[in-house]
């Protein structure tokens, strides 16, 4: 990181909200089309009750999407909240990954709490209960095994920090996206300028 203090970027906040709201009117209108439809299938009535709910939906979509330029400006601006958005990413990403890495460990765990609750009738139930939770607990030292081999090689927690670290730490990156962002939302127009050059191509 740079020893030089960075300027700080002014926010001009009451374009955004100009910007977003016009954005929600965009999509608001995009998604309208759809009013000839509900008008044959439910009737007049039902689409005029479309329409007199059409400022609140524009208003909505507008927050929506200021509150979301606002994060973005949030974590463009603050180390802190970048490493909060990776320790979220994380936690999100480990929900459905753990249960696959330590597949072998849920199954021996649920295993020895089911079977620690049930009774055993013969010795035949016993024999096959007890070659099942070998053949589990193999398994689960195999993979221990394999994860603890991957672990010393590739040392992927430590790849993971220094990922984080490089991502919050880069102040020129985000000032670059920031000053992007307030590019984007500085020129407040109802129509997209992706469809204004293809409407200039075209004629």
């Amino acid at each position: 990181m740079s020893s030089k203090k960075q300027k700080p970027i002014s926010i001009p906040w009451m374009k955004i909200f100009v910007t977003s709201l016009l954005m929600g009117a965009y999509i608001t209108f995009v998604g309208s089309f759809g009013i000839v439809s509900l008008a044959i299938v439910e009737g007049i009535g039902a689409a005029f009750l479309y329409l007199s709910y059409v400022p609140a939906i524009i208003l909505a979509i507008g927050l929506l999407v200021f509150i979301g330029a606002s994060i973005m400006i949030l974590i463009h601006s603050f180390r802190w909240a970048r490493y909060l958005v990776c320790l979220f990413g994380c936690g999100l990403a480990a929900i459905p990954l753990t249960p696959i890495v330590l597949m072998p460990h849920f199954f021996l765990g649920s295993m020895i709490f089911g079977f620690s609750a049930s009774g055993f009738g013969s010795s035949g139930e016993i024999v096959c209960v007890a070659f099942f939770f070998l053949a589990v607990l193999a398994w689960t030292l195999w993979w221990s095994r394999g994860l603890y081999r991957i672990s010393k090689k590739h040392r992927p927690a430590l790849w993971l920090w220094r990922t984080v670290e490089k991502y919050a730490n880069d102040t020129k990156g985000s000032q670059r996206r920031l000053r992007k962002l307030i590019k984007d939302f500085s020129h407040p127009t109802l129509v997209p300028e992706k469809i204004k050059k293809k409407f200039r191509r075209s004629h």
